[in-house]
């Protein structure tokens, strides 16, 4: 059984009721492992207690995958062409685009993509070049497709305002899906895990982000789990900024347990820090925006981890290469897994822009 708490940075008076919430659970263990001294416990290899779904044993493996920019529908400019994104919705329904990819999103513990663009019936747009939008029945496009987490700190978010705004993050939350980004933590559980998401979009001031108050909170709320999401990096730059790596770092000292980036819309190194990553670019994943991708590389991760009553070890990584659509020219917005030697040229396009990988052996999700 799945529990979902999505809560606001700005109601932080919330992380004191949702701790107590968490104490209480753990005061319904057992009484063998209320006899334990805390050293004790964190030395036994099995520890058992119970939570409202019943017995849960620690340590145990919790996977997370991690996937880019996802657009649902496309520009008032596109929506006139025969091969707009809406006119695959209708002729093929909406489990079709991610129905490449339920071997992967289907077989984890949570899957989380940055969600670029609105779901709303708003009119009022602002001035920009792209402006994205669809309908708030869309969001079950990400649940049918096996995705359980969305970040919204993107320039795109805005596209239709501040109504547009709201609307999106009332659609997507209706649907079931953790919401957090621009100052909204999403926290996710599942078997007694709790993963917190935060995630922030450019500006940033003086190539700086501190985030050290998000993780504070969100482990108050009792997240063994991290994961911080930054909009950040130049489009179609194949290498990460000093303006990237700096704030990546940064939010790993601030103790997140990984960092998960997007907007370059192509994919980018690596860089791995005292066993925790920076994954500086996903590249797009299902994505309306663009009727004939020319950079048809993309990638997801796979993040193992082993976790403890309250903590989580850093995770093991596995890359994982997919292809923007099957079609070798225009698309039809369902990405699917890269696979042999393509799969391998993806890996090594990623590892050769990394920094502190150079040990690293891409393993196996299946």
């Amino acid at each position: 059984m799945k529990r979902i708490l999505t809560i606001l940075l700005a109601a932080l008076a919330l992380c004191t009721a949702a701790a107590a919430e968490t104490l209480s659970l753990s005061d319904m263990a057992g009484a063998e492992e209320a006899a334990l001294t805390p050293e004790e416990t964190e030395q036994a290899e099995e520890v058992v207690y119970w939570s409202e779904e019943g017995p849960i044993t620690w340590p145990q493996t919790f996977t997370v995958t991690v996937a880019g920019d996802t657009t649902l529908g496309s520009t008032d400019a596109l929506r006139k062409r025969d091969d707009c994104f809406e006119r695959v919705a209708e002729e093929k329904g909406y489990g079709w685009f991610f129905s490449g990819l339920n071997a992967l999103f289907g077989t984890d513990d949570l899957t989380l993509v940055n969600f670029e663009g609105t779901l709303t019936e708003e009119t009022k747009k602002k001035e920009k070049k792209f402006n994205f939008k669809a309908p708030a029945a869309y969001a079950d496009i990400l649940t049918l497709g096996g995705v359980e987490a969305v970040n919204v700190a993107n320039n795109h978010t805005l596209d239709y305002g501040e109504k547009g705004r709201e609307d999106t993050i009332e659609n997507l939350s209706a649907a079931g899906l953790v919401v957090s980004g621009n100052g909204q933590l999403g926290v996710f559980e599942k078997d007694g895990v709790k993963v917190g998401m935060t995630g922030y979009c450019f500006p940033y001031t003086n190539s700086k982000k501190d985030i050290s108050k998000d993780v504070k909170a969100l482990r108050e709320l009792g997240c063994q789990i991290v994961i911080a999401s930054f909009h950040w990096g130049s489009e179609y730059r194949a290498d990460f900024t000093a303006e990237q790596r700096a704030i990546g770092r940064a939010a790993l000292r601030a103790g997140a347990d990984v960092v998960v980036g997007h907007h370059p819309h192509v994919v980018q190194g690596i860089e791995q820090q005292d066993g925790r990553y920076i994954l500086y670019s996903l590249g797009n994943l299902v994505f309306g925006g663009n009727v004939d991708p020319d950079d048809r590389d993309a990638l997801a991760a796979r993040l193992t981890f082993t976790v403890y009553k309250d903590h989580a070890d850093a995770p093991v990584l596995t890359l994982v290469p997919l292809r923007l659509t099957e079609m070798k020219k225009g698309t039809d917005y369902r990405p699917v897994l890269a696979e042999g030697e393509e799969a391998e040229r993806i890996v090594r396009r990623v590892l050769k822009r990394s920094s502190g990988m150079g040990d690293f052996e891409n393993g196996s999700w299946r």
